[in-house]
């Protein structure tokens, strides 16, 4: 099956790591067309896809000092969340790659890369991509909490979208380092965060309903049946008490039988008694103005709400135990670990 546009499971890519200079490859053929300078004394072939995230992450681990290892967005992305994809809110600025060195550690600083030094047992260290990096608990956690509040659970409920790790993970972790720097960060995301989400912008919107706009804690993602128990479709955004519905418009609501299905969605909504409301991307990124206009669709939800309820929600899909999922994934990352490891020996 073709991998959703917008999945937030990462698919592994193929990358490849800079050549240092040495007998194979002399500065004569460093300097010809067929190669292309990452950094001091590394190359790789001119046909290399530079423009994938991944392939940068992994110019810059080989920059990196031999106990250093990637952290922050960079190793969720190698870990396998999509949606944290190294680019600013946005979408066209590059963030830098975050590499921690420990305590005692150093690195050349660049404005490509942000370096950390605070402390990296080794138990926060394994490969992926043939990179060190540190675990999907700490990457997340160092990722929170460059970012503000908001921003930080947008971080955490994209990792948990891209089912790198569990909320009980990162709640284990934060809780046993919570007198890290800018931990109270992390603490408000993780009282908020509850997973299922399928954009960033989701996210955002939520907040602003339930921060800024009076909305309780909403359902995620649910399916509304009608009154016979047909089909309506899934809902982004469910407030189950004041019958209302936030629809989120991102890039994938644009071509015409898209925008078809949501109008007929919509419509069906309101049969059943809901208020439904559409917030775009830009919206979300202006609480001040879009979470008014939110209260005022709560109210009139709420004044509206009287009568039996014409809908149901559909059961919840019991999905595969997280656990089980972190484990076979764990189990397919090291799977592949080894064979890159087995191919080097050979080649070697």
């Amino acid at each position: 099956m073709a991998r959703h546009r917008w999945d937030p499971v990462a698919p592994r890519v193929r990358v490849v790591h800079p050549r240092a200079l040495g007998d194979d490859l002399t500065p004569g053929r460093a300097r010809g067309p067929a190669w292309v300078r990452t950094g001091d004394g590394l190359y790789v072939p001119r046909d290399v896809d530079r423009s994938l995230t991944p392939q940068r992450v992994v110019e810059w681990a080989a920059r990196m000092p031999s106990y250093a290892a990637v952290t922050g967005w960079a190793a969720c992305l190698l870990h396998g969340a999509a949606f944290l994809d190294g680019l600013a809110v946005g979408g066209a600025t590059e963030l830098p790659v975050g590499i921690v060195v420990g305590t005692r550690g150093s690195m050349r600083r660049h404005v490509g890369v942000s370096v950390s030094f605070e402390r990296m047992p080794e138990w926060h260290v394994v490969r992926r991509y043939g990179v060190r990096v540190v675990v999907p608990e700490r990457a997340v956690f160092d990722e929170m909490r460059r970012h503000g509040e908001r921003e930080a659970l947008v971080v955490l409920e994209c990792a948990l979208a891209g089912r790198i790790t569990s909320l009980p993970r990162v709640v284990a972790f934060a809780r046993a380092h919570r007198s890290a720097r800018r931990s109270p960060v992390v603490a408000w995301a993780l009282a908020r965060a509850r997973g299922g989400v399928r954009s960033p912008m989701e996210v955002r919107v939520r907040t602003v309903a339930e921060e800024d706009a009076g909305w309780p804690r909403l359902l995620v993602n649910r399916v509304v049946l009608a009154e016979d128990g047909t089909r309506i479709g899934e809902v982004d955004l469910i407030d189950e008490q004041g019958q209302a519905a936030i629809e989120i418009d991102g890039a994938d609501h644009r071509d015409a039988a898209r925008q078809a299905w949501d109008i007929t969605k919509e419509e069906r909504l309101r049969a059943a008694g809901f208020e439904v409301t559409r917030a775009t991307g830009r919206q979300a990124l202006e609480p001040a103005v879009l979470g008014p206009r939110l209260a005022a669709v709560r109210q009139r939800a709420l004044d509206r709400s009287t009568g039996p309820r014409r809908w149901t929600l559909a059961p919840v899909d019991r999905e595969r135990d997280v656990e089980a999922w972190l484990g076979d994934r764990e189990e397919a990352a090291a799977y592949y670990e080894d064979l890159a490891d087995a191919a080097g020996r050979h080649a070697g």
